[in-house]
């Protein structure tokens, strides 16, 4: 099992850890059947910061959640009226009166659906004039109010249920980072938005460190507030083989490492680790939640079995020259504890296990409550991508045996 490490703030801020912590175990509720759960964390204060260590998992046999296998709405075709086929679903999330929105980056547009899978309207489209899009890429809903954001042209477009542009907001680069892309709000209408590094890459040979990204809050008229958290990136590669893109990342490896935004805090990850942080809109680090995880050393078998996975050439890259990448690319040492971030709608956050190209069972989350609990773990089904978590549902992206894409909503069932 992977051992429960320290976390650190930023350079020169004060240990998490310290020999006088104090420790408070929490109830996880009224319940008869808490105190097992109960002892199967513990929360201790370290300078105003939480930690919650967590040995085990809360449910109890019965208590599990679970995700049903079939969809109760699907939403998509392979032929026929274009308002319901897909090309490239980048995001759906689901209003409060059961609307479904669908993020359409094919032809950067937002397609709204009834809640029985009807086709409603269209907003956006690509172009440059206002409530177009160049390149449309993140979404996000709040109430009646419909936001989009293109990444090339730095601006938020905001529209109501009806279709109407209600506003648009520029959203300019903080000082000292590269591009922004705003991806949500807070609670109190400010932006949550990634930061890009200030430089990019200067070429070199072997492997280069990761850059570092910022997750920023900026008003909401787009102005820059103040830094939130860091988000690093994992190790990439330079090389010198001829039409394969420069740095790639390594195999088996995450690109960002996952965050997730919720209500007014944000939720960090470190997969390396096995530790989340959250911190609140202010930049204040809050709590840290640590549980036990499986430490998967990449192996030779590992580095066969990726080639294998990967043995074919993406399209149009030489077949000589992919094989070459096979054979020379480096590998990390270990594989990472997860590799996605949600947070549901009632709060709890979900981190989905990584598993590597060849893994044969269903994906795989851990559970925690608001305050950092671990619950237990919940299998999602195989080929689905998750957009979103409700009380009760999951909605997601799930593709045919044609790869045609379609949204579909997966009834939740929480046992009380």
């Amino acid at each position: 099992m992977r051992p429960l490490q320290s976390a650190n703030r930023d350079a020169g801020t004060v240990s998490l850890i310290t020999a006088t912590t104090l420790l408070v175990v929490l109830a996880l509720g009224a319940r008869a059947d808490a105190a097992s759960a109960q002892d199967s964390y513990i929360i201790r204060d370290s300078a105003g910061v939480l930690i919650v260590e967590n040995s085990g998992q809360g449910w109890s046999p019965g208590q599990e959640w679970r995700i049903e296998p079939h969809p109760v709405l699907r939403v998509g075709t392979v032929d026929g009226d274009p308002n319901y086929m897909f090309e490239q679903v980048r995001g759906a999330t689901r209003m409060d009166d059961g609307t479904i929105v669908v993020l359409e980056g094919g032809t950067n547009e937002l397609r709204l659906f009834d809640g029985n899978g009807g086709f409603v309207r269209t907003l956006g489209g690509t172009g440059e004039g206002p409530g177009e899009f160049r390149f449309l890429t993140e979404m996000w809903v709040s109430g009646d109010t419909i936001f989009g954001f293109c990444s090339l042209q730095k601006r938020i477009s905001v529209f109501g249920r009806s279709g109407d542009i209600l506003e648009t907001i520029r959203v300019d680069a903080a000082p000292g980072v590269g591009n922004p892309a705003a991806e949500s709000q807070f609670g109190d209408g400010t932006l949550l938005v990634l930061s890009a590094p200030s430089r990019g890459l200067a070429f070199t040979l072997g492997i280069i460190q990761g850059n570092t990204w910022r997750i920023d809050r900026f008003s909401r008229a787009g102005a820059f507030m103040n830094e939130i958290a860091f988000v690093k990136e994992s190790n990439r590669w330079g090389h010198d083989i001829s039409g394969i893109p420069s740095f790639p990342y390594l195999p088996l490896s995450l690109g960002i490492s996952p965050y997730a935004a919720s209500g007014d805090h944000v939720h960090a990850g470190d997969p390396a680790e096995g530790s989340i942080q959250r911190w609140s809109v202010g930049g204040d680090l809050v709590r840290v939640i640590r549980w036990p995880t499986p430490e998967v050393r990449v192996t030779d078998r590992d580095r066969s079995r990726y080639r294998e996975a990967r043995s074919e050439p993406p399209r149009g890259i030489d077949r000589a020259a992919w094989n070459r990448y096979l054979r020379d690319t480096p590998f990390p040492e270990g594989m990472p504890a997860y590799r996605r971030l949600l947070v549901d709608s009632l709060g709890n956050l979900w981190a989905e296990r990584f598993r590597p190209p060849w893994a044969e069972e269903e994906p795989s989350w851990y559970v925690f409550d608001e305050q950092g609990a671990w619950l237990g773990e919940i299998t999602t089904p195989r080929g689905l991508w998750v957009f979103e978590i409700g009380a009760d549902y999951v909605l997601g992206l799930e593709r045919d045996q044609l790869h045609v894409p379609f949204v579909v909503m997966i009834p939740l069932a929480r046992e009380e």
